[in-house]
């Protein structure tokens, strides 16, 4: 008995307990992910749909379809995934071992099958997006480096790929659980990949957060280069989580069976986040260093001529012409110097 004390407890060992309260509750974190993916979709669909104009129709239509792709394979994989704890909980309950040797051995299942082919898909998808916005974050240091700089990234989404090609094939005969080589390796190889990718991404945003602080201040950092548009540009999320079911899972421990279910949603959630702030302006482009490093180090604020503006007093009939203009002066941060000139009748003027 797991509970000796608990006339209702299974009669099973603690440890058959333990792993199938991991899966269950696995799959309950994964529902709640599921709603915060379907919200960010939502979103987004409406904001790039409502935004599409045919100056933008291609980048628009390339996003709506991608949001698109990685949603419908994530919701297909919530519907295998739920109908497979179903049959391991419910419709097999007294397979040998419990639900949990049934969600363990039975990969070969269609059901199941299903839910695997959408999530490594939908992992190469959402790869491939992580490596595109790394191009784009380091595309102003010049073509020749970014192409240097792309070839482990891209070498190691290719190899991702194969062996996710490879684990497909083998799960399908058997389990992951008992090929642990495999699944270590097609794991380890795509949260290297985003590992690597987040950490030149985030070094690249300090860099320009240090930057933007030095010549505009600290306030200008708000938009771009803030801690949680550095943490969601580089998908930091998802490589923490993969991080929380490849240790677990690596050790043996049923504890990586809760974060096996959700490691889907949550990345699917990393990109579309980074995709809302692309859809609301707040990401970083390929020409945002030019619109908000122009000139860096320049303490001179340069106005245009105003307006002349003629004044009169109530006392007398004299009246004055005065200009307003700005002059080039070393400003501080944030400053603007008027000089307010005066013109008399008598052709005298004062400043």
């Amino acid at each position: 008995m797991s509970n000796s004390s608990n006339p209702w407890a299974p009669d099973e060992d603690s440890a058959t307990v333990y792993a199938e309260e991991t899966w269950l509750q696995g799959n309950l974190l994964s529902n709640i992910a599921y709603g915060v993916e379907l919200t960010l979709f939502v979103m987004c669909f409406w904001i790039l749909a409502r935004q599409t104009k045919r100056s933008n129709c291609k980048r628009q239509l390339f996003l709506l379809s991608f949001i698109s792709i990685i949603f419908t394979l994530g919701t297909v994989f919530m519907g295998a995934q739920a109908k497979f704890t179903q049959q391991a909980f419910i419709e097999y309950r007294n397979f040998p071992g419990g639900p949990s040797a049934y969600e363990e051995v039975m990969y070969s299942n269609p059901v199941d099958e299903i839910a695997n082919v959408c999530f490594i898909v939908g992992n190469w998808f959402m790869d491939a997006f992580l490596v595109w916005r790394f191009v784009v974050i380091y595309k102003d240091i010049g073509r020749f480096w970014v192409s240097m700089l792309t070839l482990l990234p891209c070498a190691m989404l290719c190899t991702s790929i194969a062996l996710g090609i490879t684990f497909l094939v083998q799960t399908s005969a058997s389990s992951p659980f008992v090929d642990v080589n495999m699944t270590l390796a097609y794991y380890v190889m795509s949260l290297a990949l985003n590992i690597i990718v987040t950490m030149l991404i985030v070094g690249r945003l300090l860099v320009y957060r240090r930057r933007i602080s030095k010549t505009l201040g600290p306030s200008h950092v708000t938009c771009y280069a803030n801690v949680a548009a550095i943490l969601i540009e580089s998908a930091s999320m998802y490589s923490a989580f993969a991080i929380l079911f490849l240790v677990p899972f690596g050790l043996g421990n049923n504890l990586g069976n809760v974060f096996l279910q959700t490691v889907n949603q949550v990345q699917t959630v990393s990109s579309l986040l980074i995709i809302f702030r692309v859809a609301t302006g707040k990401a970083w482009a390929e020409d945002t260093t030019t619109q908000i490093m122009t000139n860096p180090g320049s303490d001179t604020i340069r106005l245009k001529k105003f307006t002349s503006i003629q004044f009169a007093t109530g006392n007398t009939s004299t009246a004055a012409n005065s200009t307003l203009t700005a002059k080039d002066l070393p400003l501080e941060p944030g400053c603007v110097s008027i000089t307010h000139e005066t013109f008399r009748d008598d052709g005298e003027s004062s400043v």
